[in-house]
């Protein structure tokens, strides 16, 4: 904890105060000022926690996917399951069909790359139940090759997917097995290189 140092009234003696002053370093310090120097304090994230109902759905979704070996959690507020990419299909189809679930509606696919490995964030949403769930998956990287990760399609289950997935086949170079059309959706025919991916190098460019 960072502590300063102030005299009191008297000016007899200097003692430590709890309340640290302007911390912010001078020109000649040499050091960046933190982040939570120039913000205030940190923001409380939210507790990651589910509600009566949020129990109930988590419990629901675990009894319907048990044959295909769910690994449920939490996000907030939002129940997460997370499959092996290869029951990815079935799982999908499973929480599009089940009369008990009916989750109908794509709302959006989120990739996430984390150097070794790319994960794939589903959101769904049951207009029928008012349900909305997180279907992830993830996929490590192919080595030195073109594309960086082989997903199977969810566009004939949800049609909503296709754009979604045309857009992290442009920034990712993800393939997804069974798309109709990978043509490029964002980027322009014959960019070099996968600009979503924490490794694409940016260049720096001067104002002039």
């Amino acid at each position: 904890m960072l502590k300063s140092v102030e005299k009191d009234n008297s000016g007899s003696s200097e003692s430590e105060s709890q309340t640290p002053k302007d911390t912010s370093p001078s020109e000649n310090d040499g050091v960046k000022p933190q982040a939570t120097s120039r913000r205030g304090p940190p923001v409380q994230l939210a507790p990651e926690v589910l509600g009566g109902d949020g129990e109930a759905l988590s419990l629901l979704v675990s009894e319907s996917l048990s044959v295909y070996g769910p690994i449920m959690g939490v996000a907030v507020d939002q129940v997460v399951v997370q499959v092996a990419v290869e029951k990815l299909t079935v799982t999908a189809l499973k929480l599009r069909d089940d009369q008990r679930l009916r989750f109908n509606y794509f709302r959006c696919l989120a990739t996430v790359d984390y150097h070794q490995y790319l994960e794939f964030v589903y959101l769904l949403y049951s207009t029928e139940y008012r349900y909305q769930i997180m279907l992830k998956t993830s996929v490590d990287y192919i080595e030195g090759a073109a594309p960086t990760a082989i997903v199977p399609s969810l566009s004939e289950i949800w049609p909503a997917a296709d754009w979604h997935e045309r857009e992290s086949h442009d920034l990712f170079g993800v393939l997804f097995s069974g798309h109709p059309n990978m043509e490029p959706l964002l980027l322009y025919e014959g960019f070099e290189g996968f600009p979503g991916l924490k490794s694409f190098p940016f260049n720096e460019y001067e104002d002039w």
